[in-house]
């Protein structure tokens, strides 16, 4: 398992190399951008922090922006450099969310702020502990994919932070989220479960909720926009990736939910995600 070493504030100077891939925001603006530096890749945080990384090591060294507190920085390691190196050795990691229900794991992936952290402490708050809030770490088993659980706490804004009613652990000074931590009223599940389907979030268009199954040519391509690659010039880590979120789209049903984004629809449709659950788990 990677570890990270943090080492001195710096500022961020400019660097000599263009980036050969970058991240950004659905509305713009980047989140990250990726450096070589020898062997070694650089992945750039802008105003926050960077981390040298080199592929094969356990070790990633991070440089955080003066000012950058330690719970950010940790934070950007585990739900993003962390999947990233998953990945890049072999595993699968997707970005979403998941909850353990009495017929298995389910996950949520869509896009940033489709609601995916939300819906599993909904499902939570309703006796169905989560798994993870932002990474889905998944193994394969014998015949089934199972979903590892990740840190037992949820990073919501703050009015979903309100509706469920937990105190909150703290305030992140560079996202605007709150901490959640589990607790009675927000099960954790700490034991990997089977996963029983993968929902993928719609737009919130829907007035009740809606479940369409995807074949299996659709659920690649939407997968595929919620995976990490470290290194997308490598190809072939990028063809044994790929085969490997094809197997997931093969194996594991995945369903088009949409569903009014209003927070007094939540409890019904939790009670319907795991009525659905149900059933594709028998």
């Amino acid at each position: 398992m990677a570890t990270l070493t943090k080492r001195s504030a710096r500022r961020q100077e400019d660097l000599a190399s263009s980036p050969f891939d970058s991240w950004t925001r659905p509305a713009g603006g980047p989140i990250a951008h990726f450096h070589r530096q020898g062997d070694d890749i650089l992945l750039r945080f802008p105003q926050c922090a960077d981390f040298e990384i080199r592929p094969g090591s356990e070790e990633v060294v991070c440089h955080p922006v003066p000012g950058i507190d330690e719970t950010t920085i940790d934070n950007v390691f585990y739900n993003s450099i962390r999947p990233l190196l998953i990945n890049h050795g072999g595993g699968l990691a997707l970005h979403g969310s998941a909850c353990s229900t009495p017929y298995g794991a389910i996950a949520f992936v869509g896009l940033s702020r489709s609601g995916k952290t939300t819906l599993a402490g909904a499902c939570a708050k309703v006796g169905n502990p989560f798994l993870t809030e932002d990474v889905i770490e998944l193994q394969f088993s014998g015949d089934a994919y199972r979903v590892i659980p990740q840190r037992p706490l949820l990073r919501v804004f703050s009015d979903t932070a309100d509706y469920l009613r937990q105190e909150r652990e703290g305030e992140n000074g560079a996202l605007p989220k709150v901490a959640l931590k589990s607790g009675k009223d927000l099960p954790f599940a700490s034991e990997a479960a089977d996963l029983v389907a993968i929902y993928v979030l719609g737009a919130g268009e829907a007035t009740e909720p809606t479940f369409k199954p995807l074949e299996p040519q659709h659920a690649l391509a939407e997968i595929m926009q919620h995976a990490f690659v470290l290194d997308v010039e490598d190809k072939p880590r990028l063809r044994a990736h790929f085969n490997r979120l094809s197997d997931l789209a093969l194996k594991v049903p995945f369903v088009a939910l949409d569903y009014r984004r209003q927070y007094d629809a939540l409890p019904s449709l939790v009670e319907a995600v795991v009525e659905d659950a149900r059933s594709r788990g028998t």
